[in-house]
């Protein structure tokens, strides 16, 4: 029931619905929904009551919870089991243990908080509490070596699908960074880190932990992140909760990660692109240099029109937009 009454409150987000509307639809008493109500306030959710108008879920509740990752999801969904821990020190490491110990395809794991968020090539992802979205999937795909780039890229789209599905708004603001970076406004707000997890033995891919960190309504950043992070809601104020976007955004991968060769993946990813037509600079081993990104391949690598005059396609490494001023200086 308190599944219930909180999908209908969420439906209908900053306005009241009166306790007999709730009561009538769901077949119970006005006292029972009043019981539910306050159980729901002592989870955190808050939901604001008044006399003769009912009850309202406040535009800044956004609580993140197992049952309601789980009452957001399809009935005919590929998610085989939820976990939602308040703190982890990273859901990737917390997956990667589960993975090794033969958890199914299709396992999902979110925190409200983690104390060791991790990204690519040894970065921290910032991960406070109460405001962002960070969770991994445990997935076991027919994958060869090669094709292993193409989950961070399915990742990142459905990151954007999910976005533009729950807030249209948002539709045209945001874009992709190569390879695993998802931008709203010119902000960082989505990083993806992807790994294996290999078999002692046989030394082969056994699954693969896909872990997303999501700036859901986060307004302060620390250190060197703080001149790039933003976040999908700045003003504070959620317009949608993070258990339903975190089973948007799980349920895209599940679908993406059952066909990575599908062109609407690449197709998806190629229109978000901010990279493409952009002077750009890029490490290579040691060495840093510079190119005009051509476009996307099929297989997720970044194009680039060398400063040597040559093309050439990245795997991996690090790239870095270079601008108008730095260019002609």
């Amino acid at each position: 029931m308190k599944t219930k009454i909180l999908n209908m409150l969420e439906s209908q987000r900053g306005k009241f619905i009166s306790g007999e509307e709730i009561a009538d639809t769901f077949g119970v008493s006005r006292a029972a929904v009043w019981k539910a109500v306050s159980s729901l306030r002592k989870e955190g959710h808050i939901i604001n009551a008044i006399t003769n108008k009912g009850y309202c879920l406040d535009e800044f509740s956004d609580v993140l919870t197992e049952q309601g990752i789980t009452s957001h999801l399809s009935p005919l969904t590929k998610i085989s089991r939820v976990i939602c821990l308040p703190e982890v020190d990273s859901t990737n490491n917390y997956a990667k243990k589960l993975a090794m110990n033969g958890t199914p395809h299709g396992t999902l794991i979110a925190a409200n908080h983690q104390t060791a968020g991790r990204g690519r090539r040894g970065h921290s992802f910032e991960s406070p509490p109460g405001t962002g979205l960070y969770m991994s999937l445990v997935l076991r795909p027919d994958v060869e070596a090669e094709e292993f780039q193409m989950i961070t890229v399915a990742d990142a789209v459905a990151v954007c699908l999910a976005v533009e599905e729950l807030y249209p708004e948002s539709r045209g603001s945001l874009g992709i960074k190569w390879v695993n970076d998802v931008f709203m406004n010119g902000r960082k707000i989505t990083g993806i880190l992807t790994e294996a997890v290999t078999g002692f033995e046989s030394g082969e891919i056994e699954s693969v932990v896909t872990g997303i960190g999501i700036n859901v309504s986060t307004r302060k950043f620390s250190g060197d992140v703080s001149d790039v992070a933003g976040a999908i809601f700045t003003d504070g104020a959620v317009r949608f909760g993070r258990d339903e976007l975190c089973a948007r955004v799980a349920e895209n991968v599940m679908t993406f990660a059952g066909n990575l060769n599908d062109p609407a993946i690449i197709q998806a990813y190629r229109e978000r692109s901010i990279l493409t037509g952009r002077e750009i600079s890029y490490m290579k081993g040691d060495t840093r240099h510079c190119g005009h990104v051509e476009g996307i391949d099929d297989a997720g690598g970044l194009v680039i029109l060398n400063d040597e005059g040559m093309n050439e396609t990245l795997r991996s490494g690090e790239v870095f937009m270079v601008r108008t001023e730095e260019k002609t200086s």
